[in-house]
């Protein structure tokens, strides 16, 4: 059978139809392409959301930079911390916020030098001070991001201010090595620094002193205004004494009421002169305290006793003796006076027919009338009828035997008359080779060794 032939209006409908439903589907399509766009776009920007929720919730200051080290966002904390304004942060350079108070070199080198040749850097500590908020201390860790979406590269800087919790270290460092009470230094400090003085002295030959001093009648003090009251004298005798010495000077809490100054590349001499500063500054300083009635002032004394490294002692704890025993003996004399080591070792004879000659550091030859008193371990003291104006001397010395002389050096310790017209000259050897020991060894008499 034939199939009938359409009709024209047949024809025309079903044209119609398929192009309605070319259009449904096309529609659909666009419908499905738009809401999936949408969706994308949505979750794009619930992930910028998310991401600056993240940051805004980070407790440390955050920035975020583009490849140019330009600000594309800032944290709440950075606002908060750096007192400044998002119109003032966004879009800047980072060098120049803040009227270019973040221009600091050492961030320049971490953006520059460092994270360029790295992934990320960590825990970088940089000291600054800004006009608005002052000196900041901060730990700075920043990472590199790369986008894919957009193939961006961001940079995360993370600022950790640290200012306080290093304000807290220096403290716990200064209860750890000063005295609580007097904020010198406390027992276990300057004995490591008295160490220190001893190593350096020796290294470049070097002499220093040293000073122990004692309140008199402290006990007294104590008993009659009480110890609160006792402290306040303390700490005000302690800045007494910081006032009194040099900046290079070391003050320390000995113990109880005694103190120890370290006096570097000094002799006793200058030792004497502070401890007259000191005496007369506590002449002229009133010293009182809150737990003590109005208009009740302390007077204080003190005695003190003075030794000299290398001329007294050879280590620390011989130091330590020495100024000790000196200071003993001026509270054994009666208090309220100085008493200063003049010598340590064993003083020994040389034999008869001993003779030297001074060497002044010029190298001319000064022969003088001069004779050996007595030799110890470490100098010896002679009589001449010269002064001796040089610190530091060349000494030939010739025995009785008609050997060749031999040479030590030599640095004047002490000068006194001796009656007439003599003067008495203390020498101290700085350093003495065992063979030149040896040789002054046989000088000695009875023939003692000096080891």
């Amino acid at each position: 059978m034939k199939a009938k032939k359409k009709t024209k209006k047949q024809l025309i409908e079903e044209r119609v139809e398929c192009r309605t439903s070319a259009e449904r589907i096309i529609n659909k399509q666009l419908h499905h392409e738009i809401a999936q766009r949408k969706q994308a776009e949505q979750e794009t920007q619930d992930a910028r959301n998310y991401a600056e929720s993240i940051v805004d919730t980070v407790r440390g200051p955050l920035l975020v930079l583009d490849v140019d080290l330009t600000v594309i966002s800032a944290n709440r904390s950075f606002y908060q911390a750096f007192e400044v304004k998002p119109e003032e942060t966004e879009k800047q350079r980072i060098y120049d916020l803040g009227n270019h108070q973040w221009n600091i070199p050492k961030l320049r080198e971490l953006l520059e030098d460092i994270l360029p040749n790295a992934t990320s850097f960590d825990d970088f500590e940089v000291e600054h001070e800004f006009p608005e908020i002052g000196k900041r201390i901060m730990l700075l860790n920043a990472r590199k991001i790369f986008q894919r979406a957009n193939r961006k590269q961001l940079i995360l800087l993370a600022i950790e201010d640290i200012t306080e919790r290093k304000v807290l270290e220096e403290k716990l460092k200064a209860l750890a090595s000063h005295d609580e009470l007097t904020g010198c230094l406390n027992f276990r400090s300057i004995m490591q620094l008295l160490e220190n003085e001893i190593a350096r002295s020796r290294r470049y030959q070097k002499q220093f002193s040293i000073i122990m001093i004692d309140i008199d009648h402290f006990k007294i003090v104590n008993d009659e205004y009480g110890h609160l009251a006792g402290n306040d004298a303390l700490a005000a005798f302690t800045n007494i004494i910081k006032n009194s010495v040099r900046n290079i000077d070391i003050v320390g809490r000995y113990g109880g009421e005694e103190f120890l100054i370290i006096l570097p590349e000094s002799d006793s001499q200058h030792a004497l002169v502070v401890l007259e500063r000191i005496r007369n500054n506590l002449k002229q300083t009133k010293i009182t305290s809150p737990h003590l009635e109005k208009e009740k002032e302390f007077t204080l004394q003190f005695s003190a006793g003075i030794a000299v490294f290398p001329y007294n002692a050879r280590d620390l704890g011989e130091l330590i003796w020495v100024v000790d025993s000196a200071l003993r003996r001026a509270k054994k004399e009666g208090k309220n006076r100085v008493a200063l080591e003049r010598r340590q070792f064993i003083r020994l004879k040389p034999m008869p027919g001993i003779r030297i000659e001074i060497v002044d550091p010029s190298g001319k030859e000064n022969v003088k009338a001069i004779k050996i008193a007595n030799i110890s371990k470490e100098g010896m003291l002679f009589l001449s009828t010269q002064d001796i104006l040089d610190e530091e001397l060349l000494c030939r010395i010739y025995s009785s035997k008609g050997e060749p002389p031999f040479e030590l050096t030599c640095k004047v310790k002490y000068k006194g008359k001796s009656g007439g017209e003599l003067y008495r000259i203390g020498v101290y050897f700085p350093d003495m080779p065992v063979s030149i020991k040896e040789k002054l060894s046989h000088c000695i008499e009875p023939h003692k060794k000096l080891d």
